[in-house]
Formats: structure tokens, C-alpha cells, sequence
């Protein structure tokens, strides 16, 4: 019985180290062309910056667990209403399907929760809060990009939301039926770092 301990004991100590030793934490920034479904809203500029851990599973495929702080929202072209200016902490978890064992070209799908950085759930429980923006927002997102060998890794994505930005049904904002969806465009930069 002691033998079975140890030699589960032994298992667990040897893949703890494997996957320690595939982890190679990261940084990343870059800019997003955001925009609102179903509105008079023109599409808005902005930034995300943040980390990663990039988990080597196998030759062809990575988990990617990521925190960003992404600037969204819409841009107003007119006098009547201003500008949607939404900052949000983004949680995803990326996976990364590469075409070849040598890493390089890739493939990313994944799915997140946005969390409105000015009107969370902190702000709705203290009645501090925006009636036209939405809390949160959960995403899917893909994408491809190119990793090189010494650490910098270029990307592409589309990152879609799936509640409605105008949660509450305040209309001061959003002019047309339907609902309010989050579409950014991202490109940016990555490094993963060697430990």
C-alpha cells in the first residue's frame, strides 16, 4: 500500500514539474476597433494591455489563461448623444491550435467575461451606476497570429459579446431595435517570456 502512495505521490510530483516547465508567462498589448450593434454609433478606437500564461499541452496545441484591460464602446456622429466609452477587465481563455510542431502559424478560439471596470456589481449594490451600460459580458473570440521562436507572437481577432450592452432597456444611447452587441476587431503584440 505504501508503494501505490508513493508511486502516485511520484506521478503527481513529475507531471506538477512537466507542466510547470511548459508554462512560460507573457505580456501583451495592443489596439481594438470597437463598435455597437444596432445603433448610430461609429466604430471607436481603443487599447488593450495585459498578461498571460501560455500552457504548452501538446506539439500542436496551447491554453492560454489571459487578464486585459480592454477600452470599448462606440464613437457618436452627432450632437444629440456623446460617446460610449466602456472600460472592461477581460478575462479569456484562449486555445491556440498550431498548424506545425514548430509552433509558428496558429489558429485561436476561445471564450472570456468582460467585467465593466466604472459599472460592476460593486456599483449596482451601492445604487452607483450607469442605467445604459451592462455590467458584463460574456465573449467568444477568434482569430489567427504567428508565433517566433524567441518569444514575440503577432495577432489578429474578432471578439463578439453576447449580452446586450444596453442591459437595462435605457434608450438614450442605442436608437435602433434589437440588441446592443460589443464587435472589436483586436491587433496587437505578445512576448512570452523564457523562465
Amino acid at each position: 500500500m505504501k508503494t501505490v502512495k508513493l508511486l502516485i505521490m511520484l506521478v503527481v510530483f513529475c507531471s506538477t514539474g512537466m507542466t510547470m516547465a511548459q508554462t512560460r508567462p507573457g505580456i501583451k498589448v495592443g489596439v481594438n476597433s470597437s463598435n455597437i450593434s444596432n445603433t448610430a454609433l461609429d466604430t471607436k478606437s481603443g487599447i488593450y494591455i495585459g498578461a498571460f500564461a501560455d500552457i504548452s499541452l501538446t506539439d500542436y496545441y496551447s491554453l492560454q489563461p489571459e487578464i486585459l484591460y480592454s477600452n470599448q464602446g462606440g464613437k457618436s456622429n452627432s450632437d444629440a448623444y456623446g460617446d460610449v466609452n466602456i472600460n472592461y477587465i477581460s478575462i479569456g481563455i484562449p486555445n491556440k491550435f498550431y498548424v506545425s510542431p514548430d509552433k509558428g502559424f496558429h489558429f485561436i478560439l476561445g471564450l472570456g467575461l468582460d467585467i465593466n471596470f466604472d459599472n460592476n456589481f460593486v456599483n449596482l449594490t451601492n445604487f452607483n451606476v450607469d442605467d445604459e451600460i451592462s455590467p458584463l459580458d460574456v465573449v467568444v473570440f477568434g482569430g489567427i497570429g504567428y508565433e517566433f521562436d524567441f518569444g514575440l507572437i503577432l495577432e489578429a481577432r474578432y471578439k463578439q459579446g453576447t449580452i446586450s450592452v444596453d442591459f437595462f432597456g435605457e434608450d438614450d444611447y442605442y436608437e435602433e431595435a434589437g440588441s446592443n452587441l460589443n464587435g472589436v476587431f483586436q491587433i496587437g503584440a505578445a512576448y512570452k517570456f523564457k523562465l
